[in-house]
């Protein structure tokens, strides 16, 4: 770990910038998805928020992984990381639970389908003969 030997800020700026790299977490996820209440009065399972919450956790790895780099601060990315899995497991939570009977629903089994252009490995190839 000799990235992280010779980081650019000062000891009490490192925590500074982690904590404001988490709020960024948190911004982004509240952007993307709404607050974690409305997501909880939501469909269980929605669709656009359970793409939303991708965008947002992508959006986050990348800032986060950036913001470390640039820093060559561990506890950048430990607290910015941390906010993610934070933030993935609340929302996951969230839009899973059926708002009225605050239960978690497991994803409909249509959400789950082959795609229509995909050949079966056995049918993929040069017909022997």
């Amino acid at each position: 770990m000799d990235f992280f030997k010779k980081s650019v800020l000062k000891p009490e700026g490192s925590i500074v910038a982690g904590v404001a790299v988490a709020g960024s977490v948190y911004a982004i996820y509240s952007m993307n998805v709404g607050t974690v209440s409305q997501a909880h009065a939501s469909d269980a399972n929605h669709v656009s928020l359970e793409s939303s919450r991708k965008k947002a956790g992508y959006t986050s790895f990348i800032l986060v992984s950036a913001l470390t780099l640039i820093s060559k601060d561990a506890n950048v990315g430990i607290l910015g990381f941390g906010s993610i899995a934070a933030m993935e497991v609340l929302y996951r939570h969230a839009i899973m639970v059926e708002p009225f009977s605050g239960v978690m629903q497991p994803p409909a089994e249509t959400t789950y389908q082959a795609a229509e252009n995909v050949v079966p490995i056995q049918d993929q190839g040069y017909a022997v003969g």
